[in-house]
């Protein structure tokens, strides 16, 4: 008889690598993807967390932003800790305050690792287009949850309105940027 109990991420795991130095694209759900993410100072809290393992040198934060329900991040990979213990520590230290909003974070993570030759700069503008293309904010108003470090700042942020805005092309095909990044996992 087949095993109907899990929702299948445990597939997720399958070819996962950590690679020191090197950058990954990382999605973390909350459980049942409740949208609650952005209430109150939970965007900030995290924010702190991953600036403080910045500081730490166990990641190189590059871009992140959080959804009312995920949380994406771009970084590279310090040399001390493994990818699932990146993942582990961030949800670690953010536990108790989501626990404290009825929130709790899935088991696993979605993660994409940027091969050497490829620009992070496509995996960058997908993370702050995210609240754009989820239509959660008009393309007059910049998403409060979205934070990049000003010493690797992707090259597409010289190209947005007032330096914070998105162009009225970019979001004309909104799923342009998801197909950039797909067509990466197959190539």
């Amino acid at each position: 008889m087949e095993d109907w109990t899990h929702n299948g991420s445990d597939q997720l795991r399958r070819g996962r690598v950590s690679i020191p130095f090197a950058r990954y694209f990382i999605t973390l759900c909350v459980r049942d993807r409740i949208p609650k993410l952005t209430m109150g100072n939970l965007p900030f809290f995290i924010r702190e967390v991953l600036r403080e393992m910045h500081r730490a040198g166990d990641i190189e934060v590059i871009c992140a932003t959080t959804m009312p329900d995920h949380f994406h991040i771009l970084y590279r990979l310090g040399n001390q800790l493994s990818l699932s213990q990146i993942q582990a520590k961030i949800k670690s230290k953010t536990k108790d305050i989501l626990a404290a909003q009825g929130i709790e974070w899935q088991a696993n993570f979605y993660d994409h690792y940027l091969r050497q030759k490829l620009p992070m700069d496509r995996f960058a503008r997908y993370i702050y287009l995210n609240p754009y293309r989820k239509k959660l904010i008009s393309t007059t108003e910049s998403w409060p949850y979205w934070f990049v470090n000003r010493e690797q700042r992707p090259e597409f942020t010289v190209h947005l309105v007032e330096g914070k805005l998105p162009p009225a092309e970019w979001l004309q095909n909104p799923d342009a940027a998801k197909a950039l990044i797909d067509a990466d996992s197959v190539s």
